[in-house]
């Protein structure tokens, strides 16, 4: 994933207009596919309506153990299902 600073550096070269699609991808070390794709409006501005609240996210410690929500062996807590909570909580929402 390209980081949100890239991707505007990419549309503001674009939209100046002075240099080619292929000179910017050398430049800022992207492939030229990726500049075209952002030329073309066909890559999908992936942080617009993103909203994460960090008070959520619990960092796993420990030795790697059976989930009992899911069973996959991780290191709890399962950020598997702590995942699959936060897309069911925005989908009722």
């Amino acid at each position: 994933m390209i980081a949100p600073s890239i991707v505007s550096e990419i549309r503001d070269l674009l939209g100046k207009g002075e240099i080619s699609q292929r000179e910017i991808a050398r430049r800022l070390g992207i492939s030229r596919g990726t500049v075209n794709a952002i030329a073309l409006g066909r890559r999908a501005d992936r942080s617009a309506g993103r909203r994460h609240d960090p008070s959520e996210f619990i960092p796993p410690a420990g030795v790697p153990v059976r989930c009992p929500t899911c069973g996959g062996k991780v290191q709890m807590p399962c950020l598997a299902c702590q995942v699959r909570a936060t897309k069911r909580r925005a989908s009722a929402a």
